[in-house]
This record gives structure tokens, C-alpha cells and sequence, in this order.
């Protein structure tokens, strides 16, 4: 962004003064808002997550987002909600708070957060992120690639394997490698490395810090919060056949079903990866299907094709913070 737009992106913050509330609040009515949030936990307790992953957010931060806008008014829903009919009335507005992934830090920070202020939220599981295994390939790739002894190995058997230009190394491999590789290809280089430096027991070590085990998706559930599936190895769609998607949703139907006693009705894309076609192959599963496609819910919206808004990061400032509560963006008002 040049000098210019940062000076009129810090004076779009001034739209978001307390003076102002009573704007933003009236765009809301009739409309729910969905935010999606990906790990509730202290910055430096996961480095690996921390170099390659999604930023997480701090119980504290979470809580003062969720307090500003149960403060103001909202009505909190989950997507069963949604499916039992209700919704926001005309002179309200609703929030869908939603995790992704399905970290352990969740499950503890993130439950503590929701019932410190009485609010129900959906956790997305990838069922593969249960502890009693090792790790899925994504975070495997970020544990080689923040280590200081094979990580270069990682890219060296990645230039070896998959004739990767030498040059590619750090955060840049890792973006490969997940985003544009093949699913197979990096599956088989993974596996490469676990047997070649024996590091199967220090992935399964990890995993079982990171993830949750299956008491902790009862006790979710048995606090009135929803748990909806994110696939099975949270893989993107991208990287995978129609068949090996459709594969992906009956595993973790599966897996959750046996862990939580009935089917979850509810599917969220891993990494927002989906292709034409694939809304219908999740209807033979599922009843809703969530995207982060960045728009408000109105009682219009396709059931498979829920857009939510993803936690943009730490906000400079509060008045960015506001306007991320308030628009669900951080771009230009309007936009």
C-alpha cells in the first residue's frame, strides 16, 4: 500500500468513533455477522504456529471483542440456530462466533472466554487434529520448517524430490509446498523425512500438546456449543480429487460421529479451498456449508454457502479494532 492509501486507510479508522456506534449497528439489522477465529492462545507458546500459521489471538483480546459487541446488542447464534429458524428480527443483529482447525488451545483458552460471558460458538474439527496421533501434514511441514537442523534438510529433499528451484527456502518453501504442491507429493516428502531423521515420536509428542482429545469435544458440546466438521486431514480442496475430497467428508463424519454421538450438520472449507461443484458434493453430508468469503448473512443466504469473516490479526489500534467488529473488514467502508 502506497504512503497515500495508509494516511486514508488511518483516516477511515475516524468512521469508527464511539459517536458512531448507532450507524454501524443500524447497517447490522436483520443480518448476522460472522467471524471466524482460528487459535485462542498466548503468542510464543507454539513458535512453529507462530512462524508459519495463523497468528493467534490472546484470551484477552477475544474476550474484549465478544464483550464490545454483547454490549451492544447482539444476539449470538450458532449455525443450529440457523437451521431451526432463527434469526436476527428486524431491528436486531446477530454475531456467529466460529473457530477453525480445532486446536486444543481452543478448547481450553477459547471455552473459558465463551462462558466467562455466557455465549455459545461453533468449533470446526478437523478430525484428523485429535491427540493420539501424529501431526496432519500442514503443521508437520511448519514443525520441519521452523527447526534449526531439518529445516534445511526439508528443503533440500524438496529440491531433491520435486526439482524445487534452490533458491526456495524459509516461509517461501512452506507456501509452496502447502498451497501449490500436491497433496500426494508432499505427503510422500513428509514421510521421507520422518523416516529418514526418525522424528515420528517428536510429530506425535507435538500433536498431543497441540490438539484436543475426544473429552474435550464432549465437554464443548455438553456446554451448548456446536462442533461441525473441517474436514478429516484439513486438506485443501485444491490439492485434491473430487473422489479424495468426498472421501475427506466421510471420514471426519465418522470420526465425529462416534466421538459426539450424532453426525455434525455443519462443514467449514480448510483454508477456504473450494471449487464449482463442490457445494453440492458437502449437501450429500451436510446441511450448511461455511466459506470466508466476507459477506453478511441475510435470511436469503444459501444454506451451503455461509460466508464468515476471518480475525484479520493484532489491531494497531482500537479504532481498527472497532471497525473489524462493527464491518467484518479492514478495507474501505463500503467496499
Amino acid at each position: 500500500m502506497s504512503r497515500l492509501g495508509r494516511l486514508a486507510n488511518r483516516a477511515a479508522d475516524l468512521l469508527f468513533l464511539p459517536p458512531l456506534d448507532r450507524f454501524w449497528r443500524r447497517r447490522l439489522r436483520g443480518k448476522v455477522l460472522c467471524l471466524l477465529y482460528h487459535r485462542v492462545d498466548q503468542p510464543g507458546r507454539v513458535p512453529f504456529l507462530d512462524r508459519f500459521g495463523v497468528p493467534p489471538i490472546p484470551p484477552a483480546a477475544l474476550a474484549a471483542e465478544l464483550a464490545f459487541l454483547q454490549r451492544r446488542g447482539a444476539r449470538f447464534l450458532t449455525y443450529a440456530d440457523l437451521r431451526a429458524g432463527r434469526f436476527p428480527a428486524a431491528e436486531e443483529f446477530a454475531v456467529i462466533v466460529s473457530f477453525d482447525d480445532g486446536l486444543r488451545s481452543n478448547y481450553e483458552e477459547g471455552l473459558e472466554v465463551l462462558e466467562g460471558l455466557g455465549l455459545p460458538a461453533v468449533f470446526f474439527q478437523s478430525s484428523g487434529m485429535l491427540s493420539g496421533g501424529g501431526l496432519v501434514w500442514e503443521h508437520a511441514l511448519y514443525w520441519y520448517g521452523a527447526h534449526p537442523v531439518l529445516a534445511p534438510q526439508l528443503a533440500a529433499l524438496a529440491q531433491q524430490r520435486l526439482a524445487l528451484p534452490a533458491e526456495l527456502e524459509g516461509a517461501a518453501l512452506i507456501a509452496r509446498l502447502r498451497d501449490t504442491t500436491p497433496m500426494a507429493e508432499v505427503r510422500e516428502l513428509l514421510a521421507q523425512m520422518a523416516e529418514r531423521w526418525g522424528t515420528a515420536g517428536e510429530l506425535a509428542s507435538a500433536a498431543d500438546r497441540l490438539y484436543p482429545n475426544e473429552s474435550h469435544l464432549r465437554r464443548a458440546r455438553d456446554a451448548g456449543h456446536e462442533l461441525g466438521s473441517h474436514g478429516h486431514h484439513h486438506v485443501p480442496r485444491c490439492s485434491i480429487s473430487a473422489a479424495e475430497f468426498e472421501q475427506e467428508l466421510d471420514q471426519s463424519s465418522a470420526v465425529l460421529s462416534r466421538v459426539l454421538g450424532e453426525a455434525p450438520q455443519a462443514f467449514s472449507y480448510p483454508f477456504n479451498s473450494h471449487l464449482p461443484g463442490d457445494a453440492q458434493i458437502c449437501g450429500r453430508h451436510f446441511c450448511q456449508v461455511a466459506t470466508v468469503d466476507g459477506a453478511l448473512l441475510t435470511a436469503s443466504t444459501p444454506a451451503l454457502d455461509l460466508p464468515r469473516f476471518t480475525w484479520p490479526g493484532p489491531h494497531p489500534n482500537r479504532l481498527r479494532r472497532r471497525r473489524w467488529l462493527w464491518t467484518g473488514t479492514l478495507a474501505w467502508p463500503g467496499r
